[in-house]
């Protein structure tokens, strides 16, 4: 409504003559003072990046050569003019500076700041010129700051990088066992002056009260900033297209005004997968007594309701309520998208959540080492059913409670809660990531005195209490009502016996978990994503530069230990990364299907859907956002309708999960492989009618009609009414490496579709773990199995820019390492 003046253009950088150290700088046309364009948002890093001042950070070893960026002061500014005329304030707002840096408008120092989550705002009418005006930003090195802060207050004990959690800073930045260290800095967010009248919308906080058959009552609460001496009004109303609800309210005596709608047939706002995500637009006006709008405020919300509930039938649980209804959560933990924050577009966030929705999952959580994101990830997350576990900013480690800090993170904690708190998505703050159970092991000592404790457990409940009580809050991540804050008998837990303690993911059968929100099982990033980054020479799985791409210690090592368990070893490059991949797609198979059928487990949130680097980790999505292996398999175990089988020793059961209680009519396709031989010993169908059900036993296998020695493999199709595949699963009992296939041919034709080209895959043996590679395209699925008789299709996703022949694309099977 009123102007908006961008000020993201014409910037550039120089070297500080404050820096600490210039030894390290081997280019010799960075030199004090002289500049360099800059793009704002931007970072140091991809400023230098980009006016060829040093090489790709992330290609090769790159990264270790580049610490003396952090070390180095740099001082951005840019000119501009402004010439309006207006009788409103004039706010320079900085959305994100990352991170300590001194402001100057006109050689006239604004502030200093500290803080990278912060939005900072200044009454600059007073100071501007018309023309020629020039903004400064100082930015200093955030590594020596966090190392003074540190010298300070003293060394707590952190995982990693111990002087991090001094800074109010992304701590993933400082290096994590899945990223580099690049704490870089930079104007990361926008820059823009905005003109305000004296009287402002200051927060618009949105909750549903209650809902019920005929109606939903929900409330709006609006904090005004500042009163002019005549009267005011604030006009509340919230629509959807059709209807429009409308309260108008004198505000002369309060700076908060708390407005109830009751909202007949009201739309509800549902997960993914339970629903459909109907918004509502909310609109708040300040008008005189003349209806004439002194500030305006919408948002789009959602009318649903969320409960945390821990106790059922005085046992211990952890079970999302929403709209009064039970959510099983099927998550992944997403960690920020990139080492450069500016480079995470709106197209980068849409197709990471766009796959997320595609693989039926439900839930992501926002981890406490990256960032609150930006406010495009959490309006796609409302679009597209993904419930949000929110977690404040910190990670693994005590943290300091001095009261400067404290006051920092108060600041901090209330700006993003205002920020945020109207998405629907939102569903639990989480107070932090790890904090209290590294204590508890590593200090051998509860975690109540750990410190940084009462910034989780007093200063953050308080301050939620008072600006967002609707909403859950869970200090950590685990937590519980146990001296162990990760114990299977109350709360939820992190599952890293599994891969980091070297355990097998076919003991999960002993996990008792009430709610996962964290595992996960490591798989190399894919090999169009590591060619780019690693010199020909270095794609070796033993070469020093691969594994550079592997941050977590003895990483390859346990890749190589649960590779020879499960599958044979074969460390040809283009072998291992379609092995590995497979083990990990295994891995993650076998945890969701057994969290999910359990009975007692309402949760399982995988580590972790994304990567910030090309590396080889625990994601399901490369750097390039290219689906791994897992993706897929994860995709199917999220599915709605899931097939899975109970062994109940003396006969075999196949069981169908139907989430929503879906009808189907159709049929279950039961076929048995001898694994001695890859050969069909048995292929029989069953018709198949369900109706209102959610937990169904289809079939059964007898053990003793089944080959000796647990040779066999048993695959299971269930088809609806036309014939086409709703799900699909497999059960074996010995690993894979000890099966028998033939290395049958898959014949694999092209099909011009409406849209899109689609392969058609055939094959006369049953043919497992089917992936496609072309370097230049990107297929719907991979990792399937083809019986004979079926015919699989197979989207080529995205635009093809080159024609392709179908001999072009190479075809990876399991059949062929095993026969």
């Amino acid at each position: 409504m009123f102007a908006k003046h961008e000020l993201n253009k014409n910037w550039t950088f120089s070297l500080a003559e404050s820096s600490h150290s210039f030894v390290s700088i081997t280019n010799k046309k960075l030199k004090s003072g002289k500049q360099f364009a800059a793009a704002v948002p931007g970072t140091i890093h991809t400023d230098l990046l980009n006016n060829k001042l040093i090489d790709d950070p992330f290609y090769s070893d790159n990264e270790l050569k580049m610490d003396w960026i952090t070390e180095c002061d740099w001082i951005y500014q840019t000119k501009f003019d402004f010439s309006s005329d207006t009788k409103n304030n004039v706010i320079l707002v900085f959305e994100g500076i990352d991170t300590i840096s001194e402001i100057y408008l006109n050689n006239r120092k604004l502030d200093s700041t500290n803080n990278m989550f912060l939005t900072y705002s200044y009454n600059v009418k007073n100071i501007l010129k018309s023309t020629d005006n020039t903004l400064k930003v100082v930015l200093k090195s955030p590594v020596q700051y966090a190392l003074q802060q540190e010298k300070k207050y003293g060394k707590l004990p952190v995982a990693l990088n111990s002087s991090r959690v001094y800074i109010r800073k992304a701590q993933y930045s400082f290096g994590w066992d899945w990223g580099p260290s690049f704490p870089t800095s930079g104007i990361w967010r926008k820059v823009y002056l905005q003109e305000q009248p004296d009287v402002k919308i200051d927060s618009l906080v949105f909750n549903t009260k209650k809902i019920s058959k005929n109606f939903a009552e929900v409330e709006v609460v609006v904090r005004v900033d500042s009163f002019p001496s005549k009267n005011i009004s604030l006009l509340v109303s919230l629509s959807d297209g059709n209807s429009i609800y409308e309260k108008k309210v004198p505000v002369q005596h309060t700076n908060e005004c708390r407005i109830t709608f009751k909202i007949k047939d009201s739309k509800l706002w549902w997960p993914n997968g339970e629903g459909d995500q109907h918004l509502y637009l909310l609109q708040a006006k300040i008008v005189d007594d003349n209806n004439a709008i002194l500030d305006v405020a919408q948002k789009k919300v959602g009318i649903r309701t969320i409960e945390l509930i821990l106790k059922d039938k005085e046992e211990s649980t952890f079970i999302f309520r929403i709209n009064n209804r039970d959510i099983y959560c099927k998550g992944v933990n997403w960690i920020p998208a990139d080492s450069f924050l500016p480079r995470v577009t709106d197209e980068k966030y849409s197709d990471l959540l766009s796959m997320v929705k595609q693989a039926n999952i439900n839930m992501v959580r926002v981890w406490g080492g990256g960032i609150y994101e930006n406010d495009e990830f959490y309006n796609l997350c409302d679009e597209l059913g993904l419930l949000v576990w929110q977690d404040f900013m910190f990670a693994c480690g005590a943290y300091p409670e001095h009261d400067e800090f404290i006051s920092n993170v108060s600041k901090e904690v209330t700006q993003n809660v205002l920020r945020l708190q109207h998405h629907a998505c939102l569903a639990i703050w989480g107070g932090n990531n790890e904090n209290e159970w590294i204590w508890f092991q590593e200090q051998n000592s509860s975690y109540k005195k750990m410190p940084g404790y009462k910034i989780f457990h007093s200063i953050l409940p308080k301050l939620l209490k008072k600006i967002d009580p609707e909403r859950p809050y869970w200090p950590s991540s685990p937590f519980g009502n146990d001296e162990d804050p990760n114990s299977f008998e109350s709360g939820n837990t992190h599952q890293w016996n599994i891969w980091s303690k070297w355990i097998d993911y076919e003991n999960v059968k002993d996990d008792k978990s009430l709610f996962v929100t964290e595992f996960g099982f490591q798989g190399p990033a894919n090999k169009d994503t590591f060619e780019k980054y690693l010199p020909i020479e270095n794609r070796s799985i033993s070469d020093k530069i691969f594994e550079h791409h592997n941050k977590q210690i003895e990483g390859s090592e346990r890749i190589i230990k649960f590779l020879s368990t499960h599958l044979p070893v074969n460390t040809e490059w283009d072998d291992y990364m379609y092995l590995t991949q497979l083990n990990q797609a295994f891995a993650l198979k076998k945890c969701l299907e057994y969290w999910r059928t359990n009975g007692r487990t309402n949760g399982s949130i995988i580590w972790q859907l994304n990567d910030c680097w090309p590396v080889t980790s625990w994601s399901i999505v490369d750097s390039e956002i290219k689906p791994k292996l897992a993706y897929h398999f994860v995709k199917n175990a999220f599915a709605s309708q899931l097939l899975y089988f109970k062994d109940e020793e003396s006969k075999i059961k196949i069981v169908l999960l139907n989430q929503n209680k879906n009808k189907i009519s159709g049929r279950l396709r039961l076929t048995v492989v001898n694994s001695a031989s890859g050969e069909i010993i048995n292929d029989s169908s069953v018709k198949v009618n369900i109706t209102n059900k959610e937990l169904i036993e289809i079939n059964s296998v007898f053990r003793k009609n089944l080959p000796e020695d647990e040779s066999w493999v048993l695959t299971a199709v269930l088809y609806d009414e036309s014939n086409q595949p709703v799900c699909r699963n497999y059960y074996l009992t010995k690993p894979w490496k000890h099966v028998k296939l033939k290395n049958s041919k898959l014949n694999l034709k092209t099909f011009a579709g409406d849209n899109c080209t689609e392969l058609i895959l055939e094959s006369s043996d049953p043919v497992f773990f089917v992936d496609l590679y072309h370097p230049h395209l990107t297929f719907s699925d991979r990792g399937f199995y083809i019986l004979p008789g079926e015919q699989i299709n197979v989207k080529i996703n995205g635009e093809q820019n080159k024609p392709f022949k179908v001999k072009d694309i190479k075809i990876n099977t399991l059949n062929a390492y095993l026969h």
